[in-house]
């Protein structure tokens, strides 16, 4: 059986990065990246520079057909998460991936949304089921955006998940920064809590989320409208930074309300079944290290 193909948007984003220094080699690659100005010597891509214009993905498609789309395209890196016009563009820009795979007849669409549309922790793992509480215009945003693609999947026919994925480590605030500040002076600066730890996050290397994401691309069944998107172990973050030998200081933290804010990924976890998602601290920074190496 000839293997259809993965497009992938968003290919320069800091995931998008990642992930392709986490594609195996190979001489005939699933995923195909999309690029906005030029694809790298690399990579197996085409240029698309602006989703309004549905005529790339179109043609892209035919030319070797697409199983599913994945849509990591969002508001720019610098856009200010505080500010809802700048966050606009995580829905508008999902809206015109939507139109684009509807008209080229591609029957799958993944959202990359995010553990923000919860909110504040409440104390336990987050599930698929709770309500949504998004404290910042980017929360907000992706919270629209996820109504979007539930109302146009309705309206297209089409497959459309969104994925609360949560910290993907080497694109994430703390090992993506600390690597960012590797020549500032003195250690980073970590909350610890009574117990003696930092902050409690649900994460995942990004080696194993490419394989997660191809995993639900090729998934036979309907997939539900949203899912979590980690590891099924949450990782302290002191533990983390200690793994990746980055020096740190703690701050005593004496409000725990910040310590645990993880997800509830049993439901990724049986639609995954040949991906272990069961990582320590040591583990997801191996993953992420061997995509830095690839790049």
């Amino acid at each position: 059986m000839l293997e259809t193909r993965i497009a992938f948007l968003g290919a320069s984003g800091r995931i998008g990065r990642l992930l392709r220094g986490a594609e195996p080699v190979s001489q005939n690659p699933r995923m195909v990246w999309q690029f906005r100005d030029e694809v790298p010597a690399a990579a197996h891509g085409f240029i698309w520079s602006d989703f309004s214009n549905p005529a790339p993905l179109i043609a892209a498609h035919r030319k070797a057909p697409f199983r599913a789309v994945l849509v990591f395209s969002g508001a720019a890196q610098a856009g200010d998460k505080r500010d809802p016009e700048a966050m606009q563009a995580n829905v508008t820009l999902v809206d015109q991936a939507i139109t684009a795979a509807a008209k080229a007849g591609i029957p799958r669409v993944l959202v990359a949304s995010s553990s923000a549309v919860y909110g504040a922790g409440k104390g336990r793992a987050f599930h698929e089921t709770d309500p949504l509480d998004p404290l910042n215009a980017y929360g907000a945003a992706k919270a629209a955006m996820e109504a979007l693609a539930l109302r146009r999947a309705a309206e297209e026919g089409l497959d459309i998940c969104a994925l609360r994925i949560g910290n993907v480590a080497g694109a994430d605030m703390l090992i993506g920064n600390a690597v960012a500040r590797a020549d500032a002076d003195g250690p980073l600066i970590l909350d610890v809590f009574p117990d003696g730890v930092g902050p409690r996050r649900s994460y995942i290397g990004p080696h194993k989320l490419f394989h997660v994401l191809k995993a639900l691309s090729d998934y036979e069944g309907l997939l539900p409208t949203c899912l979590n998107l980690a590891g099924t172990r949450p990782v302290e973050m002191n533990a983390l930074l200690e793994a990746a030998q980055v020096p740190w200081q703690a701050r005593p933290q004496t409000d725990p309300g910040h310590q645990n804010i993880t997800l509830d990924c049993a439901a990724l976890a049986k639609l995954c079944p040949g991906v272990d998602l069961d990582a320590s601290a040591e583990d997801i920074i191996a993953d992420w290290q061997r995509c830095l190496e690839r790049k």
